[in-house]
């Protein structure tokens, strides 16, 4: 795939799914946005004010979670793409579609529970660093025993 050509049919995408069904302010944000987009081709910054542009047109309309979902899984495709224009990185990877399909459907199912409980958003700051703690509690031990190692000033390491 050539993400020159990728990145802006990612960007429209995001743009249409964002908020077309928003009123009149919603859609000049959006045709901020498509022009955003447009310029996105020439200078990869301007992809990240599609983005933002995008962001607000979702906060100004309230889409279908569904199209929310979209729009972000093709704003992150989008700005993928368009950061690998012009470099030898590989724009999409087995883990990096498992991580965009995965967090939209998380993010879709997250909206599909409706509770009662407004302070249950707060919890998910601290849920995400939970499980990147333990993720990351591997990367911390010992190779030889197995422990964790806990913070050590330099002059205490042994030598």
């Amino acid at each position: 795939m050539n993400p020159a050509v990728v990145g802006p049919v990612f960007g429209l995408l995001m743009v249409v799914t964002a908020g077309a069904t928003g009123g009149p302010v919603a859609l000049a944000v959006l045709g901020l946005a498509v022009a955003a987009v447009a310029v996105g081709v020439l200078d990869r910054r301007a992809a990240m004010a599609a983005v933002l542009l995008s962001i607000t047109a979702m906060a100004l309309s309230e889409p279908d979670p569904v199209f929310a979902a979209v729009s972000g899984m093709s704003a992150a495709t989008y700005l993928l793409a368009r950061h690998a224009v012009g470099s030898d990185a590989v724009m999409l990877t087995v883990p990096t579609v498992a991580g965009l399909i995965g967090f939209t459907l998380a993010g879709l199912a997250a909206t599909a529970v409706a509770l009662p409980v407004s302070w249950i958003p707060l919890l998910a700051p601290v849920v995400v660093a939970a499980v990147l703690i333990v993720v990351a509690l591997p990367l911390l031990a010992d190779d030889r025993t197995g422990a964790i190692r806990g913070p050590t000033a330099d002059h205490q390491r042994p030598r």
